[in-house]
This record gives C-alpha cells, sequence and structure tokens, in this order.
C-alpha cells in the first residue's frame, strides 16, 4: 500500500510513546495525527475519518475497550489495531469482540508494528474496494431502472449528466451526438445552451480520458480539468460526454465512468431503434397515403372518361374523343411511371438491383433525352442551354440508368422553373479521390428550395411545404431514386439552392481511362 495516502490516529495516554509512534510513521511516509484520550480520539476520527487506529487499552476516563465500543456502536469501518501491556487472553478476546483488528502488546517490536500496519491497511483497501464496487453496481442498477423507463434520447442524455456529474463533482457538462469533428450538444447542465462553446471531437478516442481543460473551451470559468467520455456503438463513437472539472477523479471515478458508458450507449442504440421503427411506421403511413393520393386522381379521370366515351362516344366529336383518350392515356402513364419508381425502389433497397456498366457516352445519351423534353419545354416557353463538348471522355455507366437520371433532374427543373425561365446543362472534367470523373450540372432559374428544407431533398416521399411546390404533382421519389442511381453507378450528387432565385443539381461519373469491357454487376 503507498504510505501517502494513508492517514493514521494514533491515541495513548502517554505522550512519549505517541511521539515515538508519530516518528516511526512519518519517517515511513504515513500521514499521523494523535489524540491523548479516548474522548479527544473519537471526535477527531467524526470530524476526519483515518485509514488505521493505533489505540492504547490502559487510559484514565476512558479507556480503549470504551472506544472500542462507541466505534462500534457507530458503525465503524477503521480497522483499530489495539496496543496494551495487557497480555491475559480475556482482554485480547474482548478487543476481538469488540471489533479490533489486531492486537499489539508492549513494548511493541518495530518489524511487528509494521507488519500489523501493513495487513490492516491492505485489508482496509480491499473492503474499501469491493464496498464501492458494490455501492457502484447498485448505482448502476438504479440507473439502468431510470433508463428502461425511456426511449427519448433526450432523457436519457439527462440522466447521463446526473449521475455522471454527481460522481465527478463537475462544475458543469453536456452530452450530445458526434457530428464531423463537432459535438452537437443535446442536453447541458451548469452551463446555459446559449453560452456553450464549440467543443471539438477526437474521433479516435477509445477511452474515457482525463486532462487538461482548453482555454478556449471552458464550460466552467473555475474548471481546471476536463473529463472525455466517449459512447460507442458498434466501436464507432456515436455520443461524447464532457465533464469539466475543478480537480482530478481518481481511477476507480473512471472505471464506473467507463462501465457507465456501455450502460448509456446501449440505452442510446435502443431509443435510435425505436426512432427507426416510428420513422419506418412513418414512412408507410406516408407512403400509402402518397399511393393512394396518386392512383386516385388518374384513375378517377381513367374511370370517368372511359364510361363517358362507352356511353357517349358515337356522339361525340372527334375532337372530343381525341381529348378525351388524351386524358386517359396521361392517367394511365403517371400510374405506369409510380409503378415504375415503387419498383426501383423495392429492387434497390433488396439488392436486386442490375446495372450494366460499360462505357457509354454522355453527349449522346444527354442528346436524346433533350429531344424528349423539346415540346414541354417549348409549351412552357422555356430555354433549355446545352454546354457538354463532344470531345468529353466516355463515363462508366449504365447508359439506362443515366437516361433515367438526366431525365429526373431536367424534369425537375422544368416544372419547377417559372414559364420562360431558363435551364442550363454543362458538363467537366474534375478531380476525385479516385482520379478524374465528369461532373454533369443542370442550373435552372426556378423557385429553388428554403434552407430548412434542404437536408431532406433526397429522402423518400419528401415534398418541401411550399405553395409553388404543392401546385406541382410529384410523388417524392424521383430525387431519390436519382440519388441512388448515382451513388450505385460509382458517382455522388450534390446540389445548391438559394429560395426562390433557382438551383443547380451535380453529379458525378467515372470516366472510362482505356477501353473497358461491358461488366454486369448487381
Amino acid at each position: 500500500m503507498d504510505p501517502k495516502n494513508s492517514m493514521i490516529l494514533v491515541v495513548d495516554d502517554d505522550a512519549l510513546i505517541r511521539e515515538l509512534l508519530s516518528s516511526w510513521l512519518d519517517h515511513r511516509g504515513y500521514g499521523v495525527k494523535t489524540a491523548e484520550n479516548g474522548q479527544q480520539a473519537l471526535e477527531m476520527h467524526q470530524q476526519h475519518g483515518f485509514d488505521l487506529i493505533l489505540l492504547d487499552i490502559m487510559m484514565p476516563d476512558m479507556n480503549g475497550f470504551d472506544v472500542l465500543t462507541a466505534l462500534k456502536a457507530a458503525g465503524n469501518t477503521t480497522p483499530v489495531v489495539v496496543m496494551s501491556a495487557l497480555t491475559d487472553l480475556k482482554s485480547v478476546v474482548t478487543c476481538i469482540k469488540l471489533g479490533a483488528e489486531d492486537f499489539l502488546s508492549k513494548p511493541i517490536e518495530s518489524e511487528l508494528l509494521w507488519a500489523r500496519i501493513n495487513a490492516s491497511l491492505e485489508k482496509k483497501h480491499y473492503r474499501d474496494a469491493q464496498q464501492t464496487w458494490l455501492e457502484e453496481l447498485n448505482l448502476l442498477q438504479q440507473i439502468d431502472q431510470e433508463l428502461n423507463t425511456t426511449l427519448d434520447r433526450k432523457t436519457i442524455s439527462g440522466l447521463t449528466l446526473q449521475y455522471g456529474g454527481q460522481k465527478t463533482g463537475a462544475l458543469a457538462c453536456c452530452i450530445g451526438a458526434v457530428e464531423g469533428n463537432r459535438l452537437q450538444v443535446r442536453a447541458s447542465q451548469g452551463i446555459a445552451a446559449d453560452d456553450l462553446p464549440v467543443i471539438p471531437v477526437d474521433k479516435q478516442l477509445r477511452a474515457v480520458t482525463q486532462t487538461a481543460v482548453p482555454e478556449n473551451g471552458r464550460l466552467h470559468p473555475q474548471a481546471n480539468y476536463r473529463l472525455t467520455l466517449p459512447i460507442f456503438r458498434n466501436t464507432i463513437i456515436r455520443d461524447m460526454a464532457i465533464f469539466d472539472l475543478a480537480h482530478p477523479v481518481p481511477e476507480t471515478t473512471l472505471r464506473f465512468l467507463k462501465r457507465l458508458a456501455i450502460h448509456i450507449a446501449i440505452a442510446m442504440h435502443n431509443a435510435q431503434l425505436y426512432a427507426d421503427v416510428q420513422a419506418a411506421n412513418r414512412a408507410k403511413s406516408n407512403f400509402v397515403a402518397m399511393v393512394s393520393h396518386e392512383l386516385k386522381n388518374p384513375l378517377t379521370s381513367i374511370q370517368s372518361y372511359t364510361y363517358l366515351l362507352r356511353r357517349q362516344g358515337n356522339l361525340l366529336p372527334e375532337e372530343t374523343r381525341i381529348n378525351y383518350l388524351g386524358i386517359i392515356n396521361d392517367g394511365a402513364t403517371r400510374i405506369h411511371n409510380l409503378a415504375l419508381e415503387l419498383d426501383d425502389i423495392t429492387q434497390i433497397e433488396t439488392g436486386q438491383f442490375r446495372l450494366k456498366i460499360e462505357a457509354v457516352s454522355l453527349p449522346e445519351v444527354l442528346h436524346n433525352v433533350v429531344r424528349l423534353f423539346e415540346p414541354q419545354i417549348e409549351e412552357r416557353q422555356q430555354e433549355l442551354i446545352v454546354h457538354v463538348p463532344e470531345t468529353l471522355p466516355q463515363v462508366r455507366a449504365d447508359a439506362k440508368r443515366l437516361s433515367q437520371i438526366l431525365t429526373n433532374l431536367i424534369s425537375n427543373a422544368s416544372k419547377y422553373t417559372p414559364e420562360s425561365g431558363r435551364i442550363q446543362v454543362s458538363a467537366q472534367l474534375v478531380e476525385g479521390e479516385s482520379g478524374h470523373q465528369l461532373q454533369i450540372a443542370l442550373q435552372d432559374s426556378g423557385i429553388g428550395i428554403r434552407a430548412a428544407d434542404q437536408a431532406r431533398v433526397f429522402s423518400q416521399f419528401f415534398r418541401a411545404d411550399d405553395e409553388l411546390v404543392t401546385a406541382v404533382r410529384g410523388t417524392g421519389l424521383g430525387l431519390n431514386i436519382t440519388k441512388k442511381l448515382v451513388e450505385l453507378q460509382g458517382g455522388e450528387i450534390g446540389f445548391i439552392s438559394e429560395h426562390r432565385q433557382g438551383s443547380t443539381f451535380f453529379f458525378t461519373l467515372p470516366i472510362v481511362a482505356q477501353e473497358t469491357a461491358v461488366l454486369t454487376i448487381a
């Protein structure tokens, strides 16, 4: 045991013995206090607490037996080694019954004294460690009971700070999700949300750490140390708790926090699963509502105009019959396109989607797509400008799916750009992580996307709550499918947009570096 961490109380009415024992213990590196009688010893122990008491038996007024009796009544756990010239067995047995750890006969042999002291302190150390472990086990069980009553991540975060803050004595603390290299704070204690500094995150952290608090990121002005508690899920740091402290905490506290992090990680994972289930249920409800809505209108039109043609077909003018047939055809086309989109999503999500990757000429595919949109562009009096050099290298892609990507993006640009608006398609070589790629950009002067909606643009079934958006028919599936098609072909997609000013969608595809054989992949 480390003597520097142990404080011993010497109780003896003989000043010479007190001085002698104090000198010995101090020389060995122990902390020492002395008491000249039993009452003083009890008062000092109640105020300070000690790791070991060396207690004389034969003292006036309040002898060692009385002190042991008082300590036992108070539930004392500090080991007591009694010292006495009494050597009869009855006195020894009485001391042991009253809770003494050991017995030394006077005059005291120094070697025997050190053996008794070391043995007693070691026993106390293991008893204290066991008691601490039991207390922490009970505390973790209590925490688990509270965690099991909630599936809300904010509530779980609050419990983490509550118990972690109590255990560490933190001046201020916070917890949040790790996003990129920063902590997105979800809950805090001891500091107002508006005063939270930007907290950088070390994603390579693998264990709870305790370091000097950074000067420019203190959670509390009196903090000197920062304890960082990473919370893992599948070996990846998903959340992190920060505790700013006035003083460092012992190793036992760090071990407790490490165990706490495991319990919190499980609770966070369960909360995430619950949130995912809720999101899936909402998505299912939205899907059913969307499909029902998208099918209802064209089916109603088909039924209505089919009925009119059957009942009055011979009486209607030729022009009216052609108009009715056109409406029926439009409805059937909408249903067919919806079915194709749903089929694409199903195949992609079940891993059954097939791509035929080969060398493809972008200008050729784009030319065919633009031809399809010429009537629509002309009808809306829009301007479609194409800046795609014929000399561009071929791309590695599925020609059919590349056509689908361009169709979706040009269709959206046209639908959400007012009449007489402008759409421009361009392409250029860019340097990607895996080498040169071709970047295709579609810029429009349309209605743009609000900043609050931009994070969900590629989500399934998402349509912005914007009157100019809702006025245009759509399923909210096109951009989601487009993104997946781009990524399946080894590219990336993104956009920039300003509300009511227009948008630019751009995506990349790998280029053909050399003659490439046709390859079919799943």
